[in-house]
């Protein structure tokens, strides 16, 4: 029974991100990251290194590829600030799993969350355009 509701919500989620939005998917990677942040936090309080490990490197890899598709072409000092936060997080992240310690994770997730509720700002804009 497990493995059909597993089956179920993977084909599920497989077709939410394929029909999304550039918007929605950026949407899907703050929630992925912030989920496996939290995750990490939960394994390093219960002496999980191995998960803890798991989901920190999950969260970098997420937020790599969020730096990877700023749009340079953007004016302005957007782009080279979102570079700047992405790298200062990713340290944040390296820190934390090098350290095995948590307190580094806390405002990363804040800053995920800001730019969670920007974007979900700007999608709900485009929708009520």
């Amino acid at each position: 029974m497990y493995t059909d509701n597993r089956r179920a919500k993977d084909v599920y989620l497989g077709s939410q991100i394929l029909g999304a939005s550039p918007e929605k998917l950026v949407i899907f990677l703050y929630e992925g990251a912030i989920k496996s942040l939290k995750r990490a936090e939960f394994a390093l309080d219960n002496s999980d290194n191995k998960s803890a490990h798991h989901e920190l490197v999950k969260a970098q890899d997420i937020i790599n590829e969020l730096k990877q598709s700023i749009n340079q072409e953007v004016a302005g000092e957007l782009p080279a600030n979102l570079v700047s936060l992405y790298d200062f997080m990713l340290n944040e992240l390296v820190k934390a799993n090098l350290g095995k310690d948590k307190e580094p994770i806390g405002p990363v997730v804040d800053m995920l969350s800001e730019l969670l509720e920007s974007w979900q700002e700007v999608l709900a804009q485009q929708n009520n355009i």
